[in-house]
């Protein structure tokens, strides 16, 4: 392998800018590309001397880049993904990996044949506490664990959204684009090997025709229990439980929380009306991620063992137990560089990668049981589930 790896980025809209700052934080990886159809999304890149492509398909098939991370919508994934592996491009790729479990195991099935390695990206697992909770969970101190808790109250439907992020069809729709967060965070602690789900969804905006809020209880095959709830309306906002610290670990005053200056979004918008908001210009996102001073918060969670409890605290853990409190910090880069970083470490090692392909299958599993559980009102058994690697997240 060359000395360092170049990464190309498939998709320039939101997901993307919040990825661009992490090149700079990880040695032996450059930002080789980047692919967009937005001709005025690649002008920056062009200023800068680095290499355009005015589609995902021309970059994957190019000699510029030895990877891709793929930020296209998520309709796109399945052909991009393919594409990129049948020319021997490493991958990243953004959640849900797909739209389907046919779209996922070709995906997986073109990363085996290829030999090329697949990282899922934009998974809350990456977070320090996250590890940290499974670490304190292996390590037995606590006896057995039997049950996570994680919930998140937040402003999803309430953000700037174009019409591919709330179309249920396309992977819109806070099941297909939040749950994959929740569902990784119990997945990697509980072990992996979701048994079953019972779930429900909403439609609760009449402004937007697709699920804004779910609640699911899931089994796994040792009878460990979790529910995963999350609510996307803007209303109550769970940072007010987290000592005012969100999802990026800034802090946030609790009035702020509720200060609306704007009134509340009625639809979609256009990219190019959305590009054009002030926050999101890749300085401010690029700012935005600089300003970090705690340790990111996805909501709540709550993971039980039978001899104490475990959440996360402002820097770290609160373990509970007969002997009291303490507090267990946690250290780590929680940006995006995590992914980048795996992605070099299992190319350069020649090692398996974690998360991979199949683990991105098995959560996109939950996701539709989720889904189906909540149209036909019953509990949906899993097949496809992978395991939490048994060394993870050890060294």
């Amino acid at each position: 392998m060359a000395e360092v790896l170049r990464v190309g980025l498939a998709g320039l809209g939101g997901a993307a800018r919040q990825i661009l700052p992490s090149f700079r934080r990880v040695p032996g990886v450059e930002l080789g590309a980047v692919a967009d159809v937005r001709p005025e999304a690649l002008e920056e890149f062009t200023a800068m001397g680095i290499k355009t492509f005015s589609s995902a398909e021309e970059m994957c098939v190019s000699d510029a880049v030895d990877g891709v991370w793929l930020a296209t919508p998520n309709n796109q994934h399945m052909d991009h993904a393919i594409l990129a592996a049948n020319h021997g491009k490493h991958l990243i790729c953004e959640k849900p990996m797909a739209l389907n479990l046919e779209q996922a195991q070709a995906m997986v099935d073109a990363v085996n044949r290829n030999g090329v390695v697949y990282v899922q990206g934009h998974s809350k697992i990456y977070n320090a506490p996250v590890r940290k909770m499974r670490e304190i969970v292996l390590s037995g101190r606590l006896g057995r664990l039997f049950h996570i808790n994680t919930w998140n109250y937040r402003n999803w439907l309430n953000q700037p959204r174009l019409a591919v992020e709330v179309d249920t069809a396309t992977g819109g729709g806070v099941v297909y684009r939040q749950g994959p967060h929740q569902v990784d965070v119990v997945r990697s602690i509980g072990g992996g090997m979701v048994k079953s789900v019972r779930a429900n969804v909403g439609r609760w905006n009449p402004n937007f025709n697709t699920e804004g809020n779910f609640h699911a209880y899931i089994e796994f095959e040792d009878g460990t229990s979790a529910l995963a709830s999350l609510v996307g309306y803007d209303y109550f906002n769970i940072t007010e439980l987290t000592w005012g610290i969100g999802e990026g670990g800034q802090s946030t005053s609790i009035e702020k929380l509720y200060d609306y200056d704007e009134p509340r979004r009625t639809g979609p918008l256009a990219p190019e009306t959305k590009y054009a908001l002030p926050e999101y210009t890749n300085p401010a996102m690029s700012e935005r991620g600089e300003r970090k001073k705690h340790q990111p918060f996805y909501g709540l969670t709550v993971v039980s063992c039978e001899r104490g409890d475990i959440r996360q605290s402002p820097d770290g853990l609160f373990l509970y137990s007969a002997d009291g409190r303490e507090e267990i910090p946690c250290d780590g880069d929680t940006s995006h560089a995590s992914e980048l970083r795996e992605l070099c470490d299992a190319v350069t090692e020649g090692r398996p990668s974690f998360p991979d392909a199949r683990w991105g299958m098995a959560t996109l599993e939950v996701l539709m049981a989720i889904m189906q559980s909540a149209r036909e009102h019953r509990e949906i058994t899993l097949t496809r589930q992978v395991p939490t690697p048994p060394n993870w997240p050890l060294p």
